[in-house]
């Protein structure tokens, strides 16, 4: 233990990748106050990991380092806690045997020995026992395998894609790289996993054989509806006004400025001229008429009525005609909807004004005590009570009443808010670890001092009632609710406010109610409590929502190319290209299903923070051109700075500079049919540039992106990647945005003549590439 203690110290102050303590063995950590023999050997055999604890000379748990700059090479712990080196793939083992498997302190597991990772920081091995992901995402060393549930004999490996029968397994075919045993005794599903990332869409022996294709090619199976689209967002009461009525500029952050469905309708022609797939419009259900100390319903996101439209933004009428208007346009409608909560709420009166949710008992009510539920919600600033969701008010992501900031500015200000002139520091004094990558205490931080989960999703937003969906009638009308609104107003996709505070289970069965997809909103930077919204655990547990806003990339983004404050972030295009790496090869289940965007609602816009055109230019062609769903905020082509502008004083003006370059970018991704094409981060030579590849599936080949983050002064920039293109007429190189030709030097290195966005192609050496290109 002594030995392992130490190993356990070594790695946690190494360089960090993925798959995270779990939370329960982390807190099983905090609030034990030490470690076991088996979670420390655990925590030592871990090869990559985005959150270590490490156990150290008070017994007590504590944070190793997050600074994930580089891809540890480590080995792995034997069972005798002595370091080797990285092991080979050892023999294959006797079924169940229960010792460790050559060169590796990993047991025997079904039918075959884990070696551990591999170069790639994989599992190489997959296993016929049922048991052995949870091994695997565990880390378990000893008893993986329960008595006499070993599974079958493993077969023979076959070639990728063979359409072979597997030795005596039912006929069930090859799939990716070995041939799938089938349920033998063990339920519906099958027990073995394949390298093949479809392999999960062949549930039974049944529909295996129509997972390949005739020619022996493993067919994919049908992506989302969310996959490859892209997205334009409108706030309703921002974008448009009735035809005729007046048209002067509104900015009230909080208050209504009289946005209509009926205005939006009329000038989707706008939209679609930027070649976008789909509008993503905020909630226009009924909303709390009133007004508090925060503002008003402007947004959509204070419903009292789920039933009704609110007639600031329309009828129901004009609900219908604008989904219809899309839909005539061969374009879709994304629906924002809230789940977790509902408008403000001060006193009993104002909840039997609710509609369905008209009783006190549909609503959390932690911490209340002795207090009458109108003393429990009467503040309407300076909360709680109610319990808070966010920050330490109630000790939800940290200790009660401590400041969650991770991170201080070098010059001591009493203000924590106060603006900082100079990079932060970590502040050791904080609840969280060194090396966090979020400024604060977030969703998702397990690892931050005080961490509770009930508190996150049983606390308030504010005064805004948080919906207890452990009450069967909350539950079920809201799943029911989902059903009946996406049916009523033909809704193709949906997005869910506050995702990140409810409970898996219930996203789950919203998810299936919903019957479309639901992308959420998660505001983490931890990429696998990120993933976990897309499957729990991540990567192969229950599904839960079908995609998820990609806040862990957008912060790191919007610090590469604006030059923001965030951890490690700031002008450093090399870390996000690192962060974009991790994500790559995180356990999300769809990639393609990540909202990217560099601003919203809710932030700053990229306008206000890159200041200048070359870099905003080059934040757009990052959300762009990266793989995810792009998401574009109105007003972006019009280079808003505030937030939440009213867009009709600039007259849906399709002329503009930005206007076209956005159209460009969309007909970039589907030109070169880049919207679902794998990607791959190429290193350079320095941190103010970023390429990387879309790989093509279009007859032009990959296409390359060049990006930067330099300000317009800038009139010399050199790309050195790694690698670059790899043709053989390498000077025949064009780039498709501004029709340079890219010609590099002996030394490796492009000087475009200015500082825009790339995306290189080969030049058409055909007249059918000639005609694609057009």
């Amino acid at each position: 233990l002594a030995q392992a203690k130490i190993v356990a110290q070594g790695l946690a102050t190494e360089t960090p990748r993925f798959f995270p303590v779990p939370p329960l063995a982390a807190a099983m950590a905090r609030f034990c106050g030490r470690l076991s023999a088996v979670a420390v050997l655990s925590l030592a055999a871990m090869v990559r990991a985005e959150q270590v604890c490490r156990a150290d000379g008070s017994g007590a748990c504590t944070a190793g380092p997050q600074d994930e700059a580089s891809l540890l090479q480590r080995s792995s712990l034997s069972r005798g806690a002595s370091l080797i080196a990285r092991p080979t793939i050892p023999d294959i083992c006797k079924i169940g045997e229960d010792v460790p498997c050559p060169g590796t302190g990993v047991m025997c597991a079904g039918n075959q020995c884990c070696p551990g990772f591999d170069a790639n920081g994989n599992f190489p091995c997959p296993s016929a026992s049922p048991d052995f992901r949870t091994c695997q995402m565990q880390q378990k060393l000893v008893n993986c395998v329960e008595a006499g549930d070993v599974g079958p004999p493993k077969p023979e490996f076959c070639e990728v894609g063979d359409s072979v029968e597997c030795p005596g397994g039912d006929g069930v075919m090859c799939a990716g790289n070995q041939c799938c045993p089938g349920a033998f005794g063990h339920g519906p599903t099958f027990p073995c996993p394949s390298a093949s990332s479809d392999f999960d869409k062949c549930q039974s022996p049944k529909k295996a054989r129509s997972c390949l294709k005739e020619d022996g090619g493993f067919k994919p199976p049908k992506k989302s509806a969310l996959a490859g689209k892209s997205v334009y967002f409108v706030p309703v009461d921002r974008f448009a006004r009735n035809a005729g009525e007046p048209t002067e500029a509104c900015n009230n952050d909080n208050h209504w400025c009289n946005g209509t469905l009926r205005g939006l309708t009329d000038h989707l022609d706008y939209i679609q001229g930027m070649g976008f797939d789909c509008v993503w419009i905020t909630p226009v259900l009924y909303q709390y008429q009133g007004e508090t100390p925060s503002g008003t319903g402007c947004m959509g996101y204070w419903a009292y009525n789920l039933y009704e439209i609110d007639p600031h933004f329309g009828t129901k009428q004009d609900m219908k005609d604008l989904v219809k208007g899309l839909h005539d346009r061969g374009m879709c409608i994304v629906y924002d909807f809230v789940a977790n909560h509902m408008g403000p709420i001060h006193n009993e009166s104002m909840v039997h004004q609710m509609v369905p949710f008209n009783e006190t008992k549909y609503f959390h009510q932690l911490f209340r005590g002795d207090l009458t539920f109108d003393e429990y919600t009467n503040k309407t600033s300076n909360w709680p009570p109610p319990a808070q969701a966010m920050w330490s008010q109630s000790g939800a992501q940290c200790t009660v009443n401590v400041s969650c900031n991770c991170y201080k500015c070098p010059v001591e200000n009493p203000d924590p808010w106060a603006p900082c002139d100079q990079p932060k520091v970590y502040d050791p004094e904080s609840p969280c670890w060194e090396g966090a990558l979020s400024p604060y205490c977030m969703p998702g931080d397990y690892q931050c001092e005080g961490y509770n989960e009930t508190i996150t999703q049983q606390g308030w937003f504010y005064d805004l009632g948080d919906l207890n969906q452990s009450d069967p009638f909350v539950r079920k009308t809201q799943l029911e609710w989902i059903a009946w609104f996406v049916e009523e107003y033909d809704i193709d996709l949906l997005r869910l406010d506050t995702a990140a505070f409810m409970t898996f289970d219930f996203l789950s069965e919203l998810q299936e109610a919903a019957g479309v997809p639901i992308i959420g909103e998660v505001t983490t930077t931890n990429m696998t409590y990120h993933a976990q919204f897309q499957a729990n655990p991540p990567g192969d547990g229950q599904a839960v929502l079908d995609g998820v806003l990609n806040f862990p990339i957008y912060y790191t983004a919007l610090a590469g190319f604006c030059g923001t404050w965030f951890p490690y972030s700031t002008y450093n295009l090399t870390f996000l290209g690192q962060r974009l790496e991790q994500q790559l090869s995180a356990p999300y289940t769809d990639l393609d299903t990540l909202g990217n965007f560099i601003d919203n609602h809710d932030v700053p816009r990229v306008a206000h923070e890159c200041k200048d055109l070359n870099r905003i230019y080059n934040a757009l062609a990052f959300t762009m051109l990266s793989k995810g769903v792009p998401i574009v905020y109105y007003g972006t082509e019009e280079l808003f700075t505030e937030v939440r502008e009213s867009l009709w004083i600039k007259g849906y003006d399709s002329a503009t500079e930005p206007y076209r370059f956005i159209s460009q970018l969309n007909m970039i991704r589907k030109k070169f049919h880049i919207e679902l094409a794998d990607t791959e981060v190429i290193k350079t030579n320095s941190d103010n540039t970023m390429v990387f590849i879309r790989k093509g599936a279009s007859v032009m080949g990959d296409v390359w992106v060049f990006l930067n983050n330099y300000d317009d002064t800038v009139t010399s920039i050199s790309y050195c990647p790694e690698r670059f293109p790899a043709y053989s007429w390498v000077e025949d190189l064009v780039d498709v945005i501004s029709g340079e030709l890219a010609s590099f030097d002996e030394q490796g290195c492009w000087q475009p003549a200015d500082g825009y966005p790339k995306a290189v192609v080969r030049v058409p050496k055909d007249d059918q590439e000639k005609e694609a290109m057009e």
